[in-house]
């Protein structure tokens, strides 16, 4: 049941109830059987962030959420960035995601989509996705937007969100074949041929 419209509903036609409520918030407040999350609102006593808490309530019955849902929101993803021929575990964060929606990189010739694993909070203010990445090999490297897509089709994206990087170059192990100096031939030592001096033949 949706407490919270409820109460302001009847705060705004009931006299009585508003008269209780000037007298003794706290208690009412209590009366009403709002969250302590719901009556904290009301002791901070500001306007914008009871609006939000409305809207948030509204949209968990699927009939007026359907009409009062606000817009997907992307705010962030992590990693930013990521190497060519890497398959990354993503977190994408942001606002009022759907469950199912889609997600991809993209820029003017490429378009790679995050295989999303889970969706928290949809319809929520504060929304998360997980999901994988992977990065080809020769996929052209440089800045990406990053684009989610909504079940119903709206679409939120962070431009030059994602970052692809060149893969690191197979680093061969730098040994260089070490070449040890020729071994010099173990054979018999031969003498050098003595010289021998002509005789003169005897007058």
């Amino acid at each position: 049941m949706l407490m919270l419209v409820k109460f302001i509903h009847d705060l705004t036609t009931n006299e009585k109830l508003q008269r209780a409520f000037a007298e003794n918030p706290k208690k009412t407040l209590q009366q009403a059987g709002l969250s302590a999350k719901h009556q904290a609102l009301f002791k901070k006593r500001d306007p914008q962030q009871v609006s939000q808490a409305l809207m948030n309530e509204l949209c968990t019955n699927p009939t007026i959420g359907f009409w009062f849902v606000p817009p997907i929101n992307l705010t962030s993803i992590s990693p930013a960035s990521g190497r060519q021929g890497q398959t990354l575990e993503v977190t994408l964060n942001g606002q009022y995601f759907t469950d199912p929606m889609t997600a991809d990189i993209e820029n003017n010739t490429q378009k790679i989509p995050i295989t999303l694993q889970n969706v928290t909070g949809a319809g929520q203010a504060k929304s998360q996705a997980t999901g994988s990445l992977t990065l080809a090999t020769n996929l052209p490297t440089g800045p990406y937007t990053v684009r989610v897509t909504s079940s119903d089709k709206a679409s939120s994206t962070l431009s030059m969100g994602f970052t692809v990087n060149a893969r690191s170059g197979n680093k061969l192990a730098a040994t260089a074949a070490k070449t040890s100096p020729a071994r010099k031939a173990s054979g018999t030592k031969t003498a050098p041929a003595r010289k021998t001096r002509a005789k003169t033949p005897k007058k």
